[in-house]
């Protein structure tokens, strides 16, 4: 059976390139700072570039497809809304880190900060991950009355796509924000 891949499918996709190139930034940072070898310093550098480039873009499929699903449930939402917030603070301290390491070597500071956050991204990954095994958040097919699931959306090469991404991610972001602030 040839399916077309779909919208909402982006985000489980790409997300593992931030979940590896993240923990080996941190780690070329963290060589760099006890062993003093200078060498790792531009490895590091890189990957922090590579891997808040690619969270930003997980990020932004993520948001898009906060929208592209069906999650009636309250759990499902809380947990949701955790997993998006979690990632979104992850994604602002890799940029940061990005920045910083653009034009300075690493630190004791800046290498700890890098290994909290990626140890932060293995609880928001466990989130995502209990979202779709425990709640059936995105899977497809799934009966009309689940409560949890996903909605019509268009295939990911079709020339509604980008628009369609691109409005779901920003509605993603308003709901995120207003169940944040809900909760808070």
């Amino acid at each position: 059976m040839k399916r077309e891949m779909l919208l909402h499918e982006l985000h489980p996709s790409l997300v593992h390139m931030p979940l590896a190139l993240l923990p080996t930034a941190a780690v070329a940072d963290l060589i760099v700072v006890t062993t003093g070898d200078r060498a790792w310093e531009k490895v590091g550098r890189r990957l922090w570039v590579a891997g808040a480039a690619s969270a930003v873009i997980a990020g932004v499929t993520g948001l898009a497809a906060s929208q592209e699903v069906r999650m009636d449930a309250p759990r499902a939402r809380d947990m949701t809304v955790a997993h998006g917030v979690g990632n979104a603070l992850i994604t602002l301290g890799a940029l940061g880190l990005m920045a910083w390491r653009l034009t300075r070597p690493p630190t004791v500071l800046t290498t700890v900060l890098g290994l909290a956050a990626c140890a932060s991204s293995l609880v928001t990954a466990t989130i995502g991950g209990k979202m779709v095994y425990e709640q059936g958040i995105g899977i497809n097919p799934m009966p009309g009355d689940a409560p949890q699931g996903s909605v019509k959306q268009p295939r990911v090469l079709s020339r509604e796509a980008p628009v369609a991404l691109l409005k779901d991610a920003g509605r993603g972001a308003a709901w995120l924000v207003g169940r944040a602030r809900a909760l808070l």
